[in-house]
């Protein structure tokens, strides 16, 4: 079975789920995420710089407001939010180390799961 068939056999029984990928500017995440959106699969999130991922999307024909959202770790418009959040939840107290951990796609999205924002993640689509 491959990966989009994964995908696909995942969301069989959800409701509008939402995937993140974190690694939007993968071509074959790109590619993917684009069967999923046309075949009404699940909405998608990626994780990336924007301009590097509205790129990609172009070069696959993926009209990039298809996208649930495009989302930079590193800018994220509630790094504030999430930096208090993971603060709370890990017993941080050094407010750099918080912020770096959030900016880490993987503890950002893991963080975005816990509170219902996205139904899956996928970190690498090569080892989905």
């Amino acid at each position: 079975m491959n990966k989009l068939e994964k995908i696909r056999q995942w969301a069989a029984d959800k409701d509008s789920p939402i995937i993140c990928f974190l690694n939007g500017t993968d071509p074959e995440v790109i590619k993917t995420a684009k069967a999923l959106i046309l075949d009404h699969v699940a909405e998608v999130m990626v994780f990336g710089d924007e301009l590097e991922v509205f790129d990609v999307c172009k070069m696959y024909r993926l009209n990039e407001t298809m996208l649930y959202g495009v989302v930079n770790p590193n800018d994220h418009p509630e790094l504030d939010h999430y930096t208090e959040l993971y603060m709370e939840e890990h017993g941080e107290t050094d407010r750099k180390k918080a912020v770096k951990a959030v900016k880490n796609p993987r503890t950002l999205a893991e963080m975005l799961l816990a509170e219902g924002a996205i139904d899956l993640y996928i970190e690498e689509l090569a080892n989905f």
